[in-house]
């Protein structure tokens, strides 16, 4: 292929990208200049500024900057949060068995995260979830039967509700996305994927890919819950490392400061049936007062 026919086919393949984006919501145009293009692959990995990255990141999963939340935690986790003003994220390791990661690795059929190690484990277990840390929250405005399967499934019968506010400088405070129909894939990421793939014969990578699989769970099961979730993730040698109870790995952030995770959490109401060993200076309402 001639020089100018491979600059052609190019150009072909950023109108189908940008007809894919308009066709699903996303009206930002791209353009060559935006993207790399090699012999097998499509992504902007290496730009200065992720466009089209960012562009479906930010539709599907866009960054929260500030809300205020509801977390749903035993009673003695609640205490131990108020009394030492640490807030934990834990490790996504915890949610293995419950298909966390999984079901988007799956569903967007991504061979590489689900490819089998020396210890017959995918290998999304080690490379994403080993220094991933998060913690969940939800919105407050809830339904009574949503309020009932919280302080049910989370809080159990003597459990606490913390309401947080969080403003957030870390762009990993999102919405879950939600899969509503088992085994079928975001349209557009699908419909990118094989136009690049057939039409092309190249792969589409999507940056922050790793990431955003924490961002994702099967409606069906988790629908109701109506998630926020905090995301950090660990680098050795930067930022705060993890912690280590004999048991679980987290992370820990100080209440009402930012802090090197990006994320400030301010307490600004605690209710229970009883009230909590605490501090005086948190506000506390009875559960269903």
């Amino acid at each position: 292929m001639t020089p100018i026919k491979e600059i052609a086919v190019m150009h072909t393949l950023v109108a189908d990208i940008n007809t894919i984006l308009a066709k699903n919501g996303i009206y930002d145009k791209i353009t060559l200049s935006d993207i790399t293009i090699t012999e097998k692959t499509v992504s902007d990995l290496v730009k200065p500024n992720a466009k089209l990255s960012d562009a479906i990141s930010n539709f599907f999963w866009p960054s929260i900057t500030d809300a205020t939340v509801y977390h749903y935690t035993s009673r003695s986790a609640g205490e131990n949060i108020l009394n030492t003003g640490i807030f934990r994220f834990n490790n996504i390791s915890n949610r293995y068995s419950d298909g966390e990661i999984l079901t988007f690795c799956e569903t967007h059929d991504l061979k590489g995260y689900l490819e089998k190690d020396e210890n017959n484990e995918p290998k999304y277990k080690h490379l994403i979830m080993t220094n991933t840390f998060y913690s969940s929250f939800t919105d407050i405005s809830l339904t009574k039967d949503q309020e009932e399967y919280f302080w049910r499934n989370f809080a159990a019968c003597d459990g606490v509700r913390l309401k947080i506010q969080i403003t957030a400088s870390n762009p990993n405070f999102r919405k879950m996305h939600y899969e509503q129909t088992k085994g079928k894939p975001i349209l557009l990421l699908s419909e990118l994927t094989k136009c690049i793939r057939e039409k092309y014969n190249r792969e589409f990578i999507l940056k922050g890919i790793s990431r955003l699989c924490s961002f994702y769970l099967s409606g069906t099961d988790y629908g109701i819950e109506n998630e926020y979730r905090a995301l950090y993730r660990v680098w050795e040698g930067f930022g705060p490392q993890p912690k280590n109870d004999g048991t679980h790995s987290y992370i820990e952030l100080p209440l009402d400061e930012m802090s090197e995770c990006g994320y400030r959490l301010n307490i600004v109401e605690v209710q229970a049936n009883k009230k909590p060993a605490m501090p005086n200076s948190y506000a506390f309402s009875k559960r269903g007062a």
